[in-house]
């Protein structure tokens, strides 16, 4: 319950200061949440990756030489628009193993709630204790101030990490198992 209503609020934040500032005029927070569940029947974490639309939009055209319109969630979104945010999404929000290893993460689908992207991803098939760190780096490149919420849900446990620019990985399990 206390998740449902920390997420209720930040929906309603985004939204009121969406609507506070006007539509061109960008958000004062920066932060994502990867919510993660472990799937005991198939042996992979399942997550919903939540950004603001905008961010995504911005990051997604960070760095390239020709400016790009990709108008995500509306009818004349860019073609390339999946393939980017696939290549965004999993390379800058990752589980990995002792040794540094991610996993493969698999691009279910996204949807868009105006100023808020949906993204759906699946690990490979894994075990419970393989991950050991989780890190992100989604976003640090356009605004110093972002924060990147974690939360990885088993049937035994639950933990919630914040990482930003100055702390980017974290551990998940205890380490004595190695």
């Amino acid at each position: 319950m206390q998740r449902l209503a920390m997420f209720v609020g930040f929906i309603l934040s985004a939204t009121l200061c969406v609507r506070a500032t006007g539509d061109a005029v960008a958000h004062d927070f920066h932060y994502s949440r990867f919510g993660l569940q472990w799937n005991a029947e198939t042996g992979t974490w399942q997550g919903i990756l939540r950004v603001f639309t905008d961010d995504l939009e911005a990051a997604l055209g960070h760095g390239q030489s020709e400016p790009v319109v990709w108008r995500l969630g509306d009818e004349r979104e860019h073609p390339q628009a999946d393939d980017a945010i696939t290549a965004y999404a999993t390379t800058n929000w990752l589980l990995t193993d002792s040794a540094g290893q991610a996993l493969e993460w698999h691009f279910v689908g996204k949807e868009i709630d105006y100023d808020i992207t949906f993204i759906y991803l699946e690990s490979e098939s894994t075990t419970t204790n393989h991950a050991r760190y989780a890190s992100s780096s989604g976003f640090f490149e356009l605004f110093e101030d972002q924060v990147n919420e974690f939360t990885l849900n088993r049937a035994d446990a639950s933990l919630r990490l914040w990482l930003t620019s100055e702390d980017p990985t974290r551990p998940i399990l205890p380490h004595s198992h190695e």
